[in-house]
């Protein structure tokens, strides 16, 4: 996988807020899905997705080699109906150019930059974690509505109700003119 790749991918997905929802709402999903409590799945990096089909949404993460996320989060996403694939790839990047060893010479007048020293290539060895999510999960998400203990919540009543428990819990003044509500006076 070549980093110019990655960086077209999300030049051409953050340029349609379409995608961007999507990615949001797969985030949910993984949030939902307490997902970021194994080790290592907070780490992951977007480098392609999300490509969305009429029932699935599919993106892949990237994670250093000696980061690999814990498998028991992806048998936790395979129980909620989502497919998770391992793969073992490489990552080709430039070197940062710090000493005359991390470049391979001035480029060539066909070059981008002719005259101007090319940074040599560093290969990374990382994992790409692929990720297909059914869409009725994402759109199962409302902000109005929480799920708690098997229970459906709907936040809205619920924030009624307590306005209502605290407009009850005020005492009312007694009908004589006196100030004791207890009537210890």
């Amino acid at each position: 996988m070549d980093q110019n790749y990655i960086l077209d991918n999300l030049k051409a997905n953050t340029s349609r807020d379409s995608a961007l929802e999507t990615l949001m709402d797969i985030e949910r999903v993984l949030d939902n899905a307490n997902l970021y409590a194994y080790k290592n799945w907070i780490e992951g990096e977007i480098v392609e997705g999300p490509h969305i089909d009429r029932y699935w949404a599919t993106i892949a993460l990237m994670y250093p080699r000696k980061q690999m996320p814990d498998p028991e989060g992806a048998v936790r996403l395979m129980r909620q109906g989502c497919k998770v694939y391992y793969t073992e790839e490489e990552l080709v990047t430039a070197a940062k150019l710090r000493s005359p060893e991390d470049s391979v010479g001035p480029d060539n007048a066909d070059g981008k930059r002719p005259g101007q020293q090319r940074a040599r290539k560093v290969v990374k060895p990382i994992w790409i974690i692929t990720l297909v999510v059914p869409r009725k999960h994402m759109e199962d998400i409302e902000s109005s509505r929480l799920r708690v203990d098997d229970q459906n919540i709907n936040s809205d009543a619920a924030e009624d109700a307590t306005v209502d428990e605290q407009a009850l819990a005020q005492p009312e003044a007694p009908a004589d003119g006196t100030t004791d509500v207890l009537g210890l006076e």
